[in-house]
């Protein structure tokens, strides 16, 4: 029998000697004795960097031209040019509210128009309703986030900095009836990886980060009792890679560039057509949204430090009533010798 006895460094160098033994050995039987020494500890450095901007622009007009019957009765000329269904007689589109058959009109998007109740509540009168939809919109969305973790080599970690929801989920039992279970999601800045240090300085790194982020925008449901809910739904951007770099690097694992670009137009059929008039019958809508992400990871071989760590709240002084109540200070003045926290 081979029998190996010493001390390596790290599991790499163990793998060899095993490996050279057992290739040399002539069948023979190989005792591992080996050790390894401490084991080395990586830290995990994660930079998601994004920036989002939206720009929205749109322009529209509406108009209908109202008019009242000798028996009360309303109709709709034209209308519902940005938007809405066309109106049954009697009764206006989906800008401007119902009227009741009578005759009383409520002009919504111009926020009540009484000139136009009061020239519809007579039969033989008419009214014009005009409606404008204008909106200018700049949106910019920064986020950055730096999560670092610590795991010994060979081992897995794993880190998550936000919170958990919970969606209901029908499950349907034996018998036909069903239940509602709750189902968790996490949401926030998540972080796993499990590193294995090769030879020296070099580090396997098996990684998975993700940011996520609830969304305004969701699934409606309807329960048993006809209650209509929103479902809410998670935005996120995810890497499940593998990489090597050396103590210190840094390296782009992932990153995504997106431009989307959407744009509406709304017309009457012919007079939306028209030459400078047609303005007036045409509703136009312009949606651009621009996303660059990168995701940046730096390993690091690290060691326990002696020194005394020193914590953010080191420094933090509580105040007393006097500065709170008439000073209306949340942090106390700092002791002789003692240097207050950084503020902006």
């Amino acid at each position: 029998a081979i029998v190996l006895t010493g001390k390596v460094s790290d599991a790499a160098k163990l793998d060899e000697a095993m490996r050279l033994a057992t290739a040399y050995g002539d069948g023979k039987r190989v005792v591992n004795l080996l050790r390894v020494t401490a084991p080395q500890q990586v830290m995990l450095e994660v930079k998601i960097a994004e920036v989002s901007k939206t720009l929205l622009d749109k322009f529209g007009i509406d108009f209908a031209r109202m008019f009242t019957s000798a028996d009360g009765l309303t109709s709709k000329v034209i209308s519902g040019i940005f938007g809405g269904a066309p109106a049954l007689f009697g009764k206006f589109g989906q800008n401007f509210s119902a009227a009741a058959v009578n005759g009383s009109i409520d002009a919504g998007v111009s926020g009540g128009n009484a000139a136009a109740r009061a020239a519809m509540a007579t039969g033989g009168r008419s009214a014009t309703l005009f409606g404008i939809d204008a909106q200018k919109k700049d949106g910019l969305v920064r986020v950055l986030a730096e999560p670092n973790i610590m795991a010994i080599s060979g081992q897995s970690a794993s880190f998550l900095s936000g919170g958990k929801i919970f969606i209901p989920v029908a499950q349907t039992r034996e018998g036909g009836a069903a239940t509602i279970t709750l189902e968790e999601k996490e949401f926030g800045v998540g972080l796993k990886f499990s590193p294995t240090v090769l030879d020296g300085t070099r580090v396997n790194l098996k990684l998975v980060s993700e940011v996520s982020e609830l969304s305004q925008t969701g699934s409606p449901f309807t329960t048993v009792g006809g209650v209509t809910s929103v479902l809410p739904s998670i935005s996120t951007r995810r890497i499940d890679t593998t990489v090597q770099l050396n103590d210190g690097q840094s390296f782009a694992v992932a990153g995504l560039i997106r431009n989307n670009v959407t744009e509406t137009l709304s017309r009457f059929p012919g007079l939306g057509d028209i030459p400078v008039l047609g303005m007036l019958f045409r509703s136009t809508e312009f949606q651009k949204d621009q996303t660059e992400l990168i995701f940046i990871i730096t390993p690091r071989l690290i060691k326990p430090i002696t020194d005394p760590i020193a914590l953010p709240t080191d420094n933090h002084v509580e105040p007393s009533r006097a500065d709170v109540i008439l000073m209306g200070k949340a942090e106390g003045k700092p002791s002789a010798g003692i240097e207050s926290a950084p503020t902006k």
